[in-house]
């Protein structure tokens, strides 16, 4: 989920349906909250070790840690060689992830009980929003203002809970994408915006999870339809970003766009079964 939200255009939300964890991953966000938190500290003063960590499993907290350090792995130690691949080899990276993306809407699709014309309505929407973010334009922000990190973080971390919509791709039309990861690799000299813009993600993932618990649990096949639509909109930012820097490739590269675009496709349907039977 880290390595694929450091690329703008691929969502780590993808890769949280793809294993099957996203209804794990938004519960366990969706718990943290005064009520628990205090719970778990009493514990941990009264040195009850057994009930502490009997409580972080009933609460995912568990789930959530080993999840955000991998997530955290990825931004820390993963983005530069990301960033490598991106810079040098970018139609090939792109064409890796496209495969992940396209395979991971099938594996939405088989999540769907009631497949209604009035739900599918709702998953061209979803394809609508995902189409409508390739003519965004992207602003251009060489030191943005606290607030302004503040909103971006909340902005980003919302996107980055939602299948299809790039948490990166959205610092990047915010025109503030470069200036975190410049932040991330200067971290003495940037830690207060660090600082705030991490407030505006844990603000935003507050409020992120428990809408999408809500109309989960309100309406499951709508949620997913609209998902489903979102993963697939999502696909003509780095598809049209392809085809538009393949012009003048010869067969060769062709070729390896295709084997790469399949190997995406065939690693997902790897991991969706690796996750039925663990």
């Amino acid at each position: 989920m880290g390595a694929c939200d450091i690329i703008p255009g691929v969502s780590g939300g993808t890769v949280a349906f793809i294993t099957g964890i996203y209804m794990d991953f938004i519960c366990s966000v969706k718990n943290i909250n005064y009520k628990n938190i205090k719970k778990l500290v009493v514990l941990l003063w009264q040195r009850k070790w057994s009930s502490f960590w009997l409580e972080m499993k009933v609460l995912k907290f568990d789930f959530l840690l080993i999840l955000l350090l991998g997530i955290l792995s990825a931004i820390f130690l993963v983005s530069r060689v990301v960033l490598f691949l991106l810079e040098d080899y970018r139609v090939f990276t792109l064409s890796f992830f496209v495969g992940l993306i396209l395979a991971s809407a099938k594996v939405v699709l088989k999540e769907i009980n009631l497949k209604s014309f009035q739900n599918i309505l709702f998953g061209i929407l979803g394809l609508t929003v995902g189409i409508g973010l390739n003519f965004l334009v992207a602003l251009n922000i060489d030191t943005p203002s606290l607030f302004y990190l503040f909103i971006s973080g909340f902005l980003a971390i919302s996107a980055m809970f939602l299948p299809g919509i790039s948490g990166s791709f959205i610092l990047l039309i915010l025109g503030v994408y470069q200036f975190i990861l410049n932040a991330l690799h200067h971290i003495s000299s940037s830690y207060f915006s660090l600082s705030v813009f991490i407030l505006g993600i844990l603000f935003g993932a507050f409020f992120i999870s428990r809408f999408i618990n809500l109309v989960y649990h309100k309406d499951k096949s709508k949620t997913l339809f609209v998902l489903l639509g979102l993963v697939i909109g999502s696909l003509s930012i780095p598809v049209f970003e392809i085809i538009k820097l393949s012009s003048g490739f010869g067969g060769l590269n062709i070729l390896l766009e295709i084997t790469l675009f399949l190997l995406g496709f065939v690693l997902v349907f790897g991991l969706s079964k690796a996750s039925v039977h663990k």
